[in-house]
């Protein structure tokens, strides 16, 4: 049996192409993409004229019998529109398939819009979340945040449509916590912004986004949101609790004021 390649294309700059990469693409008479157009144009820049077949979310399932028959015949490459294949991209179901019938799986590392906005996001962490594209509702995108802030940091896509309102979901559900904003990463116009949401909310975004929000704020209101329901159920006064907040290391009673009144209006 033959080996199926998962190659890193550029997510923007073809440069970042490694050598490695362009010679495994030369030499797979086979390449498995997301759009035969798109990684066409890709390819035809560098001279590459393997086969190209569409594997996409819709059929994955369908093709994978007869990717493993092809490769009884020759090497496949797998590819995705930009970045590292199965990042938030189809592969996943193809890979597991093809590694349950000994196919040997071969990763041609580069470019992923996670790693390279990470890199320059300015952002102290040692721990970090990577999602992927968020849900469009608002419920759905908080909840989505508040599930994965264990981590320093969480990581999300985002399309310029939607930034907007999700920086806006952010400050009024977060409060003014600290955010990095990553569009057009390694292209001309490439743009990576670390501030404040409430000065990002209202900036106009073009081109793919790579969000990424720092957690420790939630972190801690949720630590302190836990300190309360404990008091709260040893039978303290809301105004005893504020007393007990005050003496507590790291947090302010105007945070548990906040907490208290948002608890106050579920009752």
């Amino acid at each position: 049996m033959n080996n199926l390649y998962v190659v890193a294309t550029p997510i923007g700059n073809i440069e970042d192409l490694s050598k490695r990469a362009i010679r495994t693409l030369e030499t797979c008479p086979t390449i498995l993409c997301e759009d035969t157009k798109h990684s066409g144009l890709l390819l035809s820049k560098l001279g590459i004229k393997s086969k190209l077949i569409s594997l996409h979310k819709h059929n994955e399932s369908n093709k994978k019998e007869w990717i493993l028959e092809i490769l009884k015949e020759g090497d496949v490459a797998l590819i995705s529109d930009a970045g590292t294949p199965t990042i938030s991209d189809p592969g996943q179901e193809l890979i597991s398939f093809l590694k349950e019938n000994g196919v040997n799986v071969i990763p041609i590392p580069g470019p992923s819009a996670v790693i390279t906005a990470l890199s320059a996001s300015g952002l102290s962490f040692k721990t970090f979340t990577f999602v992927g594209f968020l849900e469009k509702t608002e419920k759905k995108i908080i909840d989505t945040i508040k599930d994965n802030s264990h981590s320093d940091i969480s990581i999300y896509y985002e399309s310029p449509n939607r930034i907007n309102k999700t920086l806006k979901f952010i400050l009024d559900n977060f409060g003014d916590i600290e955010v990095v904003v990553a569009r057009e990463l390694t292209k001309m116009y490439e743009e990576i912004i670390k501030d404040k949401v409430s000065n990002l909310v209202e900036k106009e975004f073009k081109g793919e986004i790579v969000l990424i929000v720092s957690n420790k704020q939630i972190i801690k209101e949720t630590k302190l949101a836990t300190i309360i329901k404990s008091l709260k159920k040893e039978g303290l006064t809301d105004r005893s609790i504020i007393n007990v907040i005050k003496e507590l290391e790291g947090f302010n009673k105007n945070e548990a004021y906040s907490i208290l009144k948002e608890e106050g209006k579920d009752e």
